[in-house]
């Protein structure tokens, strides 16, 4: 009976299994986050300050707690060249230092690091498996769980270096956004996935805004165009659900597609759709 549900059950059952594991990692975090702050220690590496917000709520700041005992490495960077280091050996020298431009020296958080490049392969393996390898759904299955764990802590570190609770409304947002585009794309109101000018018109504007993301790292903008590209694409990335889902329900008087595989490779594409919808309202909200 399990077996005869439809194709959008299947997938939801799929994404809010993933959905779930980057909330559980990304709150476990910012728990972990707040008692380091409480206790004046660390959690992965980061130390965390704490501030209140214009609305009175506490904001976490983390930040690389410089070494305590001396000797104290200092580096000074300028433009894009390596850094140059200097040791100060008492604090009148790590004075002088600092009138001079240096910074204190501090490892990199190299877990977070670490985490990203982890990310980055699971997902990229996710993609792999669900496109070529999707009839193995228990491999597929563990990839993409990995990839939804690993992402859940980067998640929680973007949140923190803004303001967490506006990371919480950002999640609310991507919430409603998704029921009413899944109900609009899902129900019978319009066959955005059929209609060509709107699909070619949302690859090209993904385009566009793949080359401004990669010129920015090149050049510098201002914050209003950053955040103009930020909305930009969150509404992008709103028309992609709509399509998304619209697809879904035109696969399924499809035969043969009511099927697992089909379902894993829809959760993932749904997936990068709330995912970047998510990253594209906090890059909005950000200051």
């Amino acid at each position: 009976m399990f077996l005869e549900t439809t194709l959008l059950f299947k997938t939801l059952v799929i994404l809010s299994g993933q959905l779930i594991v980057i909330l559980a990692t990304c709150f476990y975090f910012l728990v972990r986050a707040k008692k380091a702050y409480e206790n004046n220690t660390t959690f992965f590496g980061i130390s965390f300050k704490g501030s209140v917000n214009l609305k009175g709520k506490l904001n976490l700041i983390p930040y690389l707690k410089p070494k305590e005992t001396f000797p104290k490495k200092m580096a000074m960077y300028v433009d894009n060249k390596s850094p140059i280091y200097a040791e100060a050996k008492d604090q009148d020298e790590v004075i002088e230092l600092l009138k001079k431009g240096y910074s204190h020296y501090t490892k990199g958080a190299w877990r977070i690091v670490l985490l990203f490049f982890f990310n980055v392969v699971a997902l990229w393996s996710t993609l792999v498996l669900v496109n070529f390898f999707s009839s193995n759904i228990f491999i597929g299955m563990t990839i993409f769980t990995l990839c939804s764990a690993s992402f859940g802590p980067l998640l929680a570190v973007i949140m923190l270096e803004m303001d967490e609770n506006d990371g919480f409304t950002a999640l609310k947002i991507v919430f409603f956004v998704t029921l009413l585009t899944g109900f609009i794309g899902y129900g019978d109101f319009y066959s955005f996935s059929q209609n060509g000018i709107f699909g070619t018109s949302l690859c090209l504007s993904l385009f566009g805004l793949i080359i401004f993301n990669i010129v920015r790292y090149f050049k510098e903008f201002s914050r209003n165009t950053i955040k103009a590209s930020a909305i930009f694409g969150a509404i992008l990335f709103s028309g992609y659900l709509l399509y998304d889902f619209n697809y879904i329900k035109m696969q399924e008087g499809i035969l043969g597609s009511n099927d697992w595989g089909t379902a894993m490779k829809m959760a993932f594409i749904l997936y990068l759709d709330i995912i970047n919808l998510l990253l594209e309202i906090l890059e909005a909200m950000s200051d």
